[in-house]
């Protein structure tokens, strides 16, 4: 990071405030693996902070922001590090779907949640793909805002897919969004997991992404998130998972 050469260019502020944005852009430094920060590291960075200091410290990075890329480069809005009521994620492990997939009746039950799970869609988007959409770039899906995208596929999954789609006609999953809930329910249930959403496949997926590897702005493109802060709530860790996490520190520690 240009941190000295951003001090030395900073005109009328109090000294006080100088030293605030140095301590603030020292301390983000310390926690990025590139050299310049990227809008997740600036998010994680800034959202455990309080009010009553998120504000000096956001007043810091984005005059930093402006110096080093130009003005308007601020990439979040006023309301997006407002404290809300924790939010708990549900989501589906890729355990129980291999359990729901064993439950299926046929090939097309099957591809139904193979295909939702695998391609992280909503089931309004899973319904909007077409034949012709399924190329090697990826398959094309219709959003709920009504624009298409491209959903990226394995090479593996892409053939079997097009395999799948060669006998069918318009619409590959062609029946209404109450079918495929009402499917999906008996399904789940069959395989001891009544407990399971359709919804939570496309978070399950997300999560089985990241933990994979999968940079957060990489799966922000793959979810069809327009803003990194939706993208962001598959970046907490629930108790189980923390617990684990803290079980490998310590024994990489001994």
């Amino acid at each position: 990071m240009k941190i000295k050469e951003f001090l030395k260019s900073i005109e009328g502020l109090s000294v006080n405030t100088v030293k605030t944005y140095e301590q603030t852009l020292w301390q983000l430094h310390s926690t990025i693996k590139g050299d310049e920060p990227t809008t997740e590291d600036i998010y994680s960075f800034l959202v455990k902070y309080q009010a009553s200091s998120l504000h000096r410290h956001q007043a810091a990075i984005k005059a930093y922001l402006e110096f080093t890329q130009g003005p308007n480069t601020w990439p979040f809005n006023s309301r997006q590090f407002r404290r809300k009521k924790q939010r708990i994620l549900r989501y589906v492990s890729p355990e129980a779907i291999k359990d729901i997939l064993d439950a299926t009746e046929n090939a097309d039950h099957r591809m139904f949640v193979k295909t939702l799970f695998l391609l992280g869609c909503r089931i309004s988007e899973l319904m909007s793909i077409k034949i012709p959409k399924i190329t090697s770039a990826g398959v094309h899906v219709v959003t709920k805002g009504g624009n298409e995208y491209i959903k990226v596929t394995t090479k593996d999954f892409n053939t079997e897919l097009k395999a799948y789609a060669k006998n069918k006609k318009g619409n590959i999953f062609p029946h209404t969004y109450s079918y495929y809930d009402q499917l999906f329910k008996k399904l789940a249930k069959a395989a001891g997991h009544a407990e399971v959403t359709l919804h939570m496949l496309r978070h399950g997926r997300a999560i089985d992404l990241l933990r994979k590897g999968m940079k957060p702005t990489d799966l922000q493109q793959f979810l069809g998130h327009v803003s990194f802060n939706t993208t962001a709530i598959y970046l907490q860790i629930d108790a189980q998972d923390l617990g684990a996490e803290l079980e490998k520190v310590e024994k990489n520690g001994q």
